[in-house]
């Protein structure tokens, strides 16, 4: 439990310190060129594909996921205790493709780079 909550105060720690160095009006340029240029990422989990292996075990062994299983695979609820809500959520890629399975489904190669964005809808 106290590994958790050090995650997260890390992860928003950074969050925090990456928006610190804009003023209000160079954020709000910065903001309006990046929602025109496509989708932004609050975070991004990088990893290696395994010969065999799903982007969900791979991810599994790596970092802490609380999931739900579903008819259709996994769905990722949060990762290091970073967890979905209304606005964002947890989507996976493969060699820069947004995964179009469920990421049990997905199975990777020693080549793949994994990706996992949390990610404003």
């Amino acid at each position: 439990m106290m590994m958790k909550v050090l995650v997260a105060a890390l992860v928003f720690g950074l969050l925090l310190l990456a928006g610190c160095g804009e003023s209000g009006k160079e954020a709000e340029t910065a903001n309006a060129k990046a929602d025109k240029s496509g989708p932004i990422d609050s975070l991004v989990l990088t990893m290696n594909g395994v010969d065999g292996k799903s982007v969900f075990e791979i991810t599994k062994e790596q970092h802490e996921v609380e999931y739900i299983e579903s008819a259709v695979g996994m769905f990722v609820q949060a990762i290091d205790s970073v967890e979905i809500g209304t606005d964002y959520g947890w989507l996976y890629s493969v060699n820069d493709s947004m995964g179009q399975v469920a990421s049990d489904k997905y199975i990777t190669d020693d080549s793949d780079i994994i990706k996992w964005h949390y990610r404003k809808f």
